[in-house]
């Protein structure tokens, strides 16, 4: 081969190389770090808030400035939540009666308390036998409501149970000019004195407890008009009088209870009346004639 045709393939071969390299079909880049591609997971999520924990307490309580005798009570218990939860309270109502220390009374309040909200329960009270002064609070909270025992106040026909278990009550009263009852010589019919007139109360006494109790005597009873006390007339051959004093278990007394009024005094305006002193404290207890 001459020179000249030496050369041209040479010139050939290195130009079919180039070309081959750097061709249409061969890809090439300067950069060799990956490119990331971008999330489409959205935005971030932020954390909740745990609300905080509930917190229920005693804001108030109220109790009727009067209860009557041998009646339960109700005593108003206002809860408050200041917390972020529901939460539950419970605890025993405390009382402490006449001179009396704090003491339990076997009341509760129990109360499920919306966050931020307030509710008002309703707790009965055990009823109280004597006529004194009560003070009521929660267990180890401040708020405390007083309140006054007094007088009972009930119709005539009605009955009101003594701390003893005896149970009292008036079952008529007979206004009127004149008195028949059994005497020793038979039926006999007394005049009121004093140009007065008769009120007769028929009184009962029953002992519903299982030993032997006391009931009232004739001198706890009267009868009233405003402040005005009218007391028994004692006939001393009455055999249908009442009787107080011990009774057995069971035992009942039952008998008139004849007292002179004023002739101007309407039925209305009077009230029987039983009042004692016991050893807990005072009974009093008022029946209400009407007309």
């Amino acid at each position: 081969m001459d020179r000249r045709a030496f050369l041209a393939t040479a010139a050939a071969v290195t130009a079919g190389c180039g070309q081959g390299d750097s061709g249409p079909d061969t890809a090439t880049d300067s950069n060799d770090t990956p490119t990331e591609t971008p999330s489409s997971g959205g935005s971030t999520p932020t954390e909740t808030e745990t609300p905080a924990p509930a917190s229920v307490a005693a804001v108030d309580v109220s109790v009727p400035s009067t209860i009557e005798i041998g009646t339960p009570g109700t005593l108003s218990v206002t809860l408050e939540n200041t917390g972020g939860q529901s939460g539950s309270f419970e605890s025993e109502v405390e009382a402490t009666v006449g001179t009396g220390d704090w003491e339990g009374t076997g009341a509760t309040v129990a109360e499920t308390v919306d966050p931020g909200e307030r509710v008002t329960a309703q707790v009965e009270l055990p009823a109280n036998h004597y006529v004194e002064p009560a003070s009521y609070r929660l267990a180890d909270a401040e708020p405390v409501a007083r309140t006054r025992f007094v007088a009972r106040e009930i119709a005539i026909g009605e009955d009101h149970e003594l701390p003893n278990g005896v149970v009292l009550s008036v079952g008529d009263v007979a206004i009127g000019g004149s008195y028949t009852y059994e005497g020793d010589d038979g039926e006999t019919t007394a005049d009121p004195p004093g140009g007065d007139k008769w009120a007769v109360g028929t009184v009962r006494a029953e002992n519903t407890s299982e030993e032997a109790a006391r009931a009232p005597l004739v001198s706890d009873f009267a009868f009233y008009r405003g402040g005005e006390e009218y007391s028994y007339r004692h006939l001393g051959d009455n055999r249908d009088r009442y009787r107080g004093g011990e009774l057995a278990p069971g035992a009942v007394s039952e008998g008139d209870l004849p007292t002179n009024v004023p002739v101007d005094a309407d039925r209305a305006d009077l009230r029987g009346q039983y009042s004692e002193d016991l050893e807990g404290g005072r009974v009093t207890v008022h029946w209400l004639l009407g007309e």
